[in-house]
């Protein structure tokens, strides 16, 4: 690590932690702080003494909440003196409610004991509100999709977010093929991808949001436009964060699903814990194969219809977990993890017949929480984790085939079938990441949080055969640093009507490497070190008990990320001099919840700006593609969802987005040449989206005993849209209107214990069309075991 990095790490960041906690003391004495108290406790299953991880506990006058740890554990802080109302909810229990009466300073210890609801899990009325419903009232623009919904999916994650308002998935093509999370148009590494809060970003050529097992899912919580804190990082169009369960002290859980084309997915999830010593272990893995060997139209030559015989995906990956709560921290866990990948590269322009890539990864992370931390009420999250990364591609064919089976030469005469010259490529990285969030409840209207976020990266590539065929040196090492600071303050008013949250960040990010030009051949040092200033501010208002109103803005930088800088190694070369991302952001929507007797009727309207400066973007080049700094952009939408439980049976839901993304560049990059597309929609992102559908869910459905079903149709539109600048209506570079439809059913037996599902996808075989007008796959199955053991 460079002696810059560690002097401001070291002496630079601890001093900043001691002004903040002297800030945070200051503060509590400053502000008309009130006497306040704590409860905690353990909750458990009231017939076998099972303790309930992941059961909800909340105090709605103090609107303050937490769920239950591996052990049952609770504990909730800066609560009101004076009499409150404690209520307690899991899935499949009675909820209770329990009205104490608190002292201040006092710690009061209530243990509960959950009696089993009588009633299935899609029939129970909450009395009061769930997890979701306390997080979509933040100030913060969020959407939270919750383990009922995620129950009635049978493939994958993405195909909850892909029916979700604002949210799409760009795929181009099948299991394993390269696909990105888009928000609002703005997607690739703008979206922020967190599991329980860690950064994902930089692990994404192994860890899609699809290998994430369904079972092991809790809730995911999309936040849009301004993303707190906590999370850390840099982020432009939003985040996704999938939170995973708390399990019961035994659990395995095995799934297998066979799918179109060849496709087998399995997982296996075991924890086990160890009784009275607060240690909980915990093993997994998955496998994917799939052939992905669907028949497509040519999207350059009409009437040919091409197969994908060179598109083989393999995925694997497992790991080992130690976590304990008994270790003077409140939680400590300890990760051992790898994962790899192998992929055949498919061709759509010519038949290609050899080229393949290969990742592999190992992952070690430690993660800490401790309540009190230092001082009471502070409360300490932190992460570290170290990442070894090769990443490979071969593509050594001396010759190339077009569709029709005609042989020819490779561009170089050395070969490649991918780009201008071969390759045998090998990329290896090291990446350290660290996450410290500290939370500061300094009574119950103030909180602090304060939060850094470091990345630390080393690309060492190798690829002697394409450095011979180019005759100069094209790969080199890379180094580089990123820092985010952040410091927000939570206020909130007595009567819990008003909510404001204000945040101030600070990004640093520096690179060290070198590169080359591919006309002079002459290398160039780079030497990069940048430092930039964010703020956001986001607020709601409760204007009725059923009515809350949301507004929110933010001037957000997204450093670089080092797969834009390192490139991989071939097909997409080094970018170290790119310049970050900036972008001013708005927000502002309502929120209207009623209960019904059946349970909820929700409406969700928003509308959105965004205007974007040095945007990052893939550009081709003479020797192979690079990020670039393309410009300017404004984005301007809206969107509305409706979701309502029609009946205790019945779940409606239907949304709509509209996002109009505009080419506001006055001049080409670089240049004093007038753009000639200022004003322009902006390529290849679809600019109105629609999602509705259905889940009927009962029990003992078609006369057969103790079983729950669930029954669900899904559509979805798109309006058809341009993959390259409109030049003119006659334009043919256009992907057209879309509409496809979903089927599925989902039947557990023996008290949940076993699951049988199974899914049709696009049941009326519609031609579907991704980005660049890439072919996606017919009419597709999906059938899926699962077993349970609590």
């Amino acid at each position: 690590m460079h002696r810059y990095l560690a002097r401001f790490n070291g002496c630079s960041l601890l001093r900043l932690l001691a002004t903040t906690l002297s800030l945070l003391l200051l503060e509590e004495g400053v502000l008309a702080q009130q006497p306040t108290s704590s409860v905690d406790g353990r909750i458990s299953d009231a017939e076998t003494g099972e303790v309930l991880a992941g059961a909800m506990v909340a105090v709605q006058k103090a609107n303050r909440s937490t769920i239950t740890n591996g052990g049952g554990w609770y504990t909730l802080k800066g609560l009101p003196v004076g009499e409150v109302v404690v209520y307690f909810e899991y899935i499949g229990y009675e909820p209770q409610a329990q009205t104490i009466t608190l002292r201040a300073g006092e710690i009061q210890h209530l243990n509960i004991k959950l009696q089993p609801s009588i009633q299935q899990v899609q029939e129970v009325l909450v009395t009061s509100k769930s997890r979701a419903r306390v997080m979509r009232e933040q100030a913060m623009p969020i959407q939270v999709i919750t383990t009922d919904q995620l129950a009635g999916t049978v493939s994958n994650v993405s195909d909850v977010l892909n029916r979700t308002m604002g949210i799409t998935i760009r795929s181009q093509g099948g299991v394993g093929s390269v696909s990105r999370i888009s928000i609002r148009g703005l997607e690739g590494k703008r979206v922020g991808f967190f599991i329980d809060g860690n950064p994902m970003n930089e692990h994404t050529d192994f860890v899609s949001i699809n290998d994430v097992p369904l079972e092991m899912i809790d809730r995911v919580e999309i936040y849009k436009g301004v993303v707190p804190p906590k999370l850390g990082g840099s982020a432009m169009g939003g985040a996704i964060n999938i939170v995973l369960k708390e399990y019961p002290p035994r659990y395995l859980d095995a799934s297998y699903a066979y799918e179109s084309y060849n496709t087998h997915k399995g997982s296996l999830v075991v924890k086990r814990n160890l009784g009275s010593s607060g240690i909980l272990l915990g093993a997994g893995g998955f496998y994917t194969h799939s052939d992905n060997d669907y028949v497509m139209d040519s999207p350059i030559e009409k009437g040919l219809r091409i197969k994908r015989n060179h598109d083989r995906f393999n995925g694997y990956g497992g790991g080992f977990s130690l976590t304990a709560n008994r270790w003077y921290f409140d939680k400590l866990k300890l990760e051992v993890e790898g994962m790899g990948n192998r992929k055949q590269e498919q061709g759509i322009l010519y038949d290609i017949r050899k080229a393949e890539r290969s990742s592999n990864m190992a992952i070690a992370h430690v993660e800490l929480e401790r309540n009190d931390f230092l001082l009471s009420g502070l409360d300490l999250d932190a992460d570290l984790g170290f990442s070894l990364i090769y990443n490979r591609l071969i593509d050594t064919a001396k010759y190339r085939y077009t569709w029709q089976g005609r042989r020819m030469p490779g561009l170089h005469a050395k070969g490649g079938e991918l780009g201008v010259t071969p390759s045998n490529n090998l990329l290896v990285k090291q990446v350290l990441v660290s996450k410290i969030n500290l939370n500061y409840i300094i009574n119950p209207q103030h909180a602090l949080n304060l939060n850094s976020f470091h990345t630390s990266f080393i690309g060492d590539p190798s690829d002697p055969l394409r450095v011979g065929a180019l005759g100069y040196p094209a790969v080199f090492r890379q180094t580089g640093h990123s820092v985010t600071l952040g410091l927000s303050h939570e206020w909130k008013s007595t009567n819990d009507s008003f909510l404001n949250a204000l945040t101030g960040k600070y990004y640093f990010y520096g690179v060290d490497t070198r590169t080359s030009d591919a006309i002079s051949r002459k290398e160039r040092p780079i030497h990069l070190r940048k430092h930039y200033w964010g703020v956001g501010d986001a607020m709601r208002y409760r204007v009725a008990p059923w009515l809350i109103g949301k507004l929110s803005a933010a001037w957000e930088v997204r450093t670089p990320a080092e797969s834009e800088m390192l490139g991989d190694g071939f097909l997409i070369l080094p970018a170290a001099d790119l310049n970050p991302e900036r972008g001013v952001n708005a927000n502002a929507g309502l929120l209207f919840d009623w209960d019904l007797p059946s349970g909820i009727l929700s409406v969700e309207v928003n509308g959105f700006y965004n205007h974007l400066w040095d945007m990052i973007r893939l550009q081709q080049g003479f020797v192979g593609t690079s990020y670039i700094n393309h410009g300017e952009m404004r984005t301007l939408g809206g969107e509305i969802e409706v979701k309502a439980d029609a009946t205790r049976w019945l779940y409606l839901y239907a949304n709509a987005t509209y996002q109009d993304l505009r080419d506001t560049r006055k001049y080409i990059p670089k240049s004093k040449v007038k753009n000639y597309t200022l004003g322009m929609r902006m390529p290849n992102i679809p600019y109105f989206l629609a999602n509705g559908g259905l889940e009927l869910h009962r029990e003992d459905l078609f006369g057969l005993k103790n079983t729950n079903w669930r029954l669900f149709a899904d559509g979805a539109f798109t309006e058809e849209f341009f993959f390259d600048f409109e030049q003119s209506k006659r334009q043919e570079r256009r992907i057209p209107r879309q509409v496809h439809f979903d089927l599925g059913a989902e039947i557990a037996l023996f008290n949940n214990t076993l699951y049988l599902s199974g899914k049709l996808s696009n049941i009326t075989n519609a031609k579907l069309l991704s980005e660049y007008n890439y072919p996606l796959p017919g009419r597709t199955f999906s059938v899926k075991v699962r077993y349970v053991f609590k």
